[in-house]
């Protein structure tokens, strides 16, 4: 009899398990002043940035429904008037600070006011409750942040300008501050994991990494765990003489590359896509160098990385950018055999372009974010003695 009972109780658990699942998240957004102007929430699921537009509902409330297989960041922002900077009047704008939240399969409820969304609250679930408590210690450095902002398009002269600038220094400080603290001291949430994914240049990569190992493993199989780790071998990865890591890609002509065929030559990885204007800016710099040293034991290898999630729309793009800009080494698709084989993440790649040296042996010589220029040139004046 306690037998049948104990396995009826524990059906009945994962009836309920299976049934919160099923149901997924509700997010009800009570926005004071919102009116009819949009209101939107993205989030990053497995590396995909999905955007969800609200539908009004009972005046200021909005409400947002879906389901989610692990705890995800969601960003709150308004399309109202107040919730952003216009530089020229119905032109470019500067959007105000959003509120972030994190997204789990449950009731979730958003409270603020259109004015100053950053400052509201959001109740439903441990999570959310301690990114309350991280808010609330927070606002008044990022209300200090946007206006000083605001402020400094509004400054004509250099001193008033550069006195703001100082200003707004020492909030971010401060902010960053906060943030290092809550992530030591709340090693277990996923808050803490949420803020780390985002403060990668904000520490060496050695207290980065003992920061991240500091964390419980509660949250360690999310995506954005994943991301964290993926950074830290990527900084590793392209440390001056670090061995580079290998990979094979589709090129421009439908035929396989492997990085390992170039071998006893000197090549330059140039990470880049076709959306990148300062990358396609540094095409010409690039094709003089590749002309300069190509007979000299010389290569380029192109790595783009296309904004669109369908292949063919990427490689359309990517095509179209490589005839336009008349670009003759090897290229390939980061886009292609991406899931196996992303080199954007496993070089830690975090701006576009990103430029890599390697030597004969495949050792990382030289690293920069940016076109290079001047830098890149010296370094192969080095190396050729031209």
């Amino acid at each position: 009899m306690k037998k049948t009972i104990l396995m009826i109780a524990g059906g009945l658990l994962l009836a309920i398990i299976s049934s919160a699942q099923e149901r997924g998240f509700k997010i009800t957004a009570n926005i004071k002043g919102q009116g009819d102007y949009r209101l939107s929430i993205s989030r990053l699921a497995d590396g995909k940035r999905i955007m969800d537009t609200a539908v009004a509902h009972n005046g200021d409330a909005f409400v947002y429904t879906g389901r989610v297989g692990e705890p995800v960041v969601g960003t709150l922002s308004s399309a109202h008037p107040s919730a952003r900077y216009e530089f020229v009047k119905g032109g470019m704008f500067m959007p105000a600070p959003s509120l972030d939240f994190i997204i789990t399969n449950r009731d979730i409820t958003i409270t603020a006011d259109a004015t100053e969304l950053y400052k509201g609250t959001v109740a439903g679930g441990r999570e959310n409750k301690e990114l309350d408590k991280l808010h609330q210690a927070e606002a008044p450095f990022i209300a200090q942040d946007w206006e000083i902002r605001k402020k400094r398009f509004k400054k004509e002269d250099s001193v008033a300008r550069n006195a703001a600038m100082a200003e707004q220094k020492a909030a971010k400080e401060r902010l960053l501050d906060i943030r290092k603290q809550f992530i030591a001291k709340h090693p277990g949430s996923f808050v803490s994991l949420m803020l780390l994914s985002r403060l990668t240049g904000d520490y060496d990569m050695t207290a980065y990494e003992a920061a991240y190992h500091k964390l419980s493993g509660t949250y360690k199989n999310t995506y954005l765990a994943k991301y964290i780790v993926s950074r830290i071998s990527g900084a590793k990865a392209t440390e001056v003489g670090a061995k580079a890591i290998g990979f094979t890609k589709m090129d421009n002509h439908g035929q396989p590359f492997t990085l390992a065929s170039l071998k006893g030559k000197y090549v330059l990885l140039d990470f880049w896509g076709s959306w990148c204007g300062p990358c396609r800016a540094s095409h010409p710099h690039l094709k003089e160098i590749y002309s300069k040293y190509k007979d000299k034991g010389f290569e380029i290898v192109g790595i783009a990385e296309e904004k669109s999630d369908d292949l063919e729309a990427a490689k359309k793009s990517w095509l179209g950018a490589i005839q336009s800009d008349g670009l003759s080494w090897i290229q390939v698709l980061n886009n292609y055999n991406k899931k196996d084989a992303d080199m954007v993440m496993a070089y830690g790649i975090e701006g576009f372009p990103t430029k890599i040296l390697l030597d004969k042996d495949g050792k990382v010589l030289f690293k920069i974010v940016g076109n290079g220029g001047d830098e890149l040139d010296q370094q192969l004046k080095s190396v050729f003695g031209l």
